[in-house]
């Protein structure tokens, strides 16, 4: 793959809506906590995340301890990092990006 056609992918991949689901095992899935609990706690970890630049993330919990993000983060880097700090947070049982980025990983 040349140069050329290589840029040319990052800034499609870029473009779209990534999704990715983490399922995390059932040892990792706590005692229930209310939705807006743990929707705070999540929002709080990633504006404090000093690998994610300004992310501007929606957070949603479904039944379960599912989440699911969505909104715009700085690169595509700041997405699978952005899933993983949700899915630090105590009673979360999976993660679903629907995240965009800004730019490429240039």
């Amino acid at each position: 793959m040349n140069a050329h056609t290589t840029a040319l992918l990052k800034k499609t991949l870029s473009a779209l809506t990534l999704a990715s689901v983490m399922a995390l095992p059932a040892a990792h899935a706590a005692p229930a906590v209310d939705d807006a609990t743990l929707s705070s706690k999540i929002q709080t970890a990633l504006q404090q995340d000093q690998k994610l630049v300004k992310p501007e993330i929606k957070v949603e919990v479904q039944p379960g301890g599912r989440i699911h993000l969505t909104g715009w983060v700085h690169n595509t880097d700041d997405i699978n990092e952005a899933a993983y700090v949700a899915s630090q947070i105590e009673g979360v049982s999976s993660v679903t990006t629907f995240l965009r980025s800004w730019t490429t990983n240039d």
